[in-house]
């Protein structure tokens, strides 16, 4: 059994009816699309908007915490010399002290 197909044109697609539904139907996508790629910009644009400031604030943020690691291994690093400086202090005081003490029993010893 063979089938034959045959296409009759739509009454709406016939005639001078056609251009205006095709010219609704190309206004229709156009819309669509103006929708789509308004949005896709909007997408791209806020995103990189909050990729900007989110690096920004990390920046500023690391920035900071560098600035406030710094000055405490500053004052850290102050006292540690200060303290250093003092127990030299000490140390030559007592060299100082044992020498004069050394040099003042020489004195007192009989010359030979």
């Amino acid at each position: 059994m063979t089938s034959i197909l045959t296409v009759t044109p739509s009454p709406a697609l016939s005639g001078d009816t056609a251009p205006p539904l095709f010219d609704t139907w190309s206004r229709v996508a156009g819309l669509y699309r103006d929708a789509t790629q308004a949005s896709t910009q909007q997408m791209m644009l806020s995103s990189a908007r909050i990729i900007q400031e989110h690096t920004l604030r990390a920046f500023i943020s690391a920035a900071q915490a560098c600035a406030d690691a710094l000055a405490k291994n500053a004052m850290a690093v102050q006292q540690q010399a200060l303290e250093r400086y003092i127990d030299a202090n000490g140390k030559a005081a007592g060299m100082m002290s044992t020498a004069f003490a050394q040099a003042w029993i020489r004195s007192l010893q009989p010359a030979k």
